[in-house]
């Protein structure tokens, strides 16, 4: 887990949206934020927000298993925790371990006020993958 500070703001983008789950995503997965989904943009939004997301999961051959707070998968495990933000009235992502946030990527660093659920990205079967990479061919198809 590499700590990836967002660069969208939910109060300082006239759409209200931040890309704090991008910066979750990067942080978990080690990687740059620039070759993340930007989850602040028009494209997630306008495909929906978890289709966007699970689509760019499996086209890396990832997805996302959601868990409660509590759950015996969370132990041992990152995870993207999201729940009510402090800073208004809009959900936040933050990365948990063990259940717990570890990292926030708000630089204010205040956390969510409760961890609703968890997401655990997790490999795909092989069965899946091939679903994706049929479903994406079928798709392209005229």
């Amino acid at each position: 887990m590499t700590p990836t500070r967002q660069t969208i703001f939910v109060a300082d983008n006239p759409d209200g949206r931040g890309n704090c789950q991008s910066a979750v995503l990067a942080s978990l997965l080690d990687l740059p934020l620039d070759q993340v989904i930007d989850t602040a943009g028009d494209e997630v939004r306008k495909q929906g927000f978890w289709k966007a997301i699970g689509l760019w999961l499996a086209d890396r051959g990832l997805k996302i298993v959601q868990a409660q707070p509590g759950d015996d998968r969370l132990k041992g495990a990152y995870s993207s925790g999201c729940g009510p933000s402090p800073r208004g009235d809009f959900w936040h992502a933050v990365v948990c371990k063990n259940g717990v946030m570890v990292f926030d990527p708000h630089p204010s660093d205040d956390g969510v006020r409760s961890i609703e659920r968890h997401d655990l990205i997790v490999p795909m079967t092989e069965v899946e993958i091939r679903l994706h990479k049929s479903r994406c061919t079928a798709d392209k198809e005229p």
